[in-house]
């Protein structure tokens, strides 16, 4: 028992942090100001969630978002509100898909994901916006500025995220089914 728990959390610690290094990659490309989404850090917190459960997937989600923030170089204070958009992407997919789901469940797993992330995202905005402001039209103005653009990039961030988690998560079955299934002891 003490062999598997270790593997789940050293199996967690790998995919966080290649979730903070995607992170730290895709906020040095795109401009902090321009904010129009590529949640491809997500990939392995999809792939936590599905293989490790939701404690896991949870715990992978707030640890990336907080270290990709401080490692980031942001100028803004860490706003907790934000990391439930990364925790939603560590929770959400195990309630619908499975290890050994097909990509129809990881295709609405992600859906699911990715549209309470963004909403997520989208509140933390205005609710970070409107105790800085206080001003109720520029709070929502602010919180929706990116959000077509967020909208018109999610089919196309979710089919590649939906693609790429079922294509690694197919390919690293046999690494899992050795990884976290128990050595039979012959009697004899």
């Amino acid at each position: 028992m003490v062999k598997q728990n270790l593997r789940k959390l050293t199996l967690a610690a790998v995919l966080t942090a290649l979730s903070i290094v995607l992170d730290i990659l895709f906020k040095s490309i795109v401009p902090a100001n321009q904010s129009f989404g590529f949640p491809f850090y997500a990939i392995p917190l999809v792939v936590g969630s599905i293989v490790l459960g939701p404690i896991y997937g949870g715990m992978m989600g707030f640890i990336s978002d907080a270290v990709g923030f401080f490692a980031g170089g942001s100028q803004f204070a860490y706003d907790f509100m934000f990391a439930l958009q990364a925790i939603s992407w560590g929770v959400i997919p195990y309630l619908i898909a499975r290890r050994k789901s097909g990509w129809v469940r990881i295709l609405i797993a992600v859906i699911a994901s990715h549209i309470m992330a963004t909403s997520f995202s989208t509140l933390a905005s205005f609710l970070s916006s409107y105790a800085y402001s206080n001003n109720l039209d520029s709070a929502i103005a602010y919180a929706t500025a990116n959000l077509p653009l967020r909208l018109i990039m999610m089919p196309v961030n979710i089919i590649i995220i939906s693609y790429v988690t079922f294509t690694v998560n197919t390919r690293l079955e046999p690494l899992y089914m050795e990884f976290f299934e128990q050595k039979r002891t012959k009697n004899t």
